[in-house]
């Protein structure tokens, strides 16, 4: 996954005159990124990581998650 980034010297005030749309559209859709396989476990002080290969992306899309963020319980009891 690309995250975009840019510097905050890009931006530009609006015009007074320009509306700004104040509805937004947050995309919800929780299939997109389901998990595939959990291939490793790295322990921090407090905390721990799950190596992702999620389902439809190739190996380097693999991220490091924390297992508050992940709902595969069945896949990190595989991976035991």
């Amino acid at each position: 996954m690309r995250i975009k980034v840019f510097h905050v010297l890009l931006l530009k005030l609006a015009l007074k005159e320009v509306l700004l749309e104040k509805k937004i559209k947050i995309d919800t859709d929780e299939d997109k990124y389901n998990v595939k396989e959990v291939m490793d476990l790295r322990k921090g002080k407090n905390t721990f990581k799950y190596l992702i290969k999620w389902l439809n992306y190739s190996f380097k899309s693999n991220l490091w998650e924390l297992v508050k963020n992940l709902k595969c319980l069945d896949l990190i009891m595989e991976f035991y």
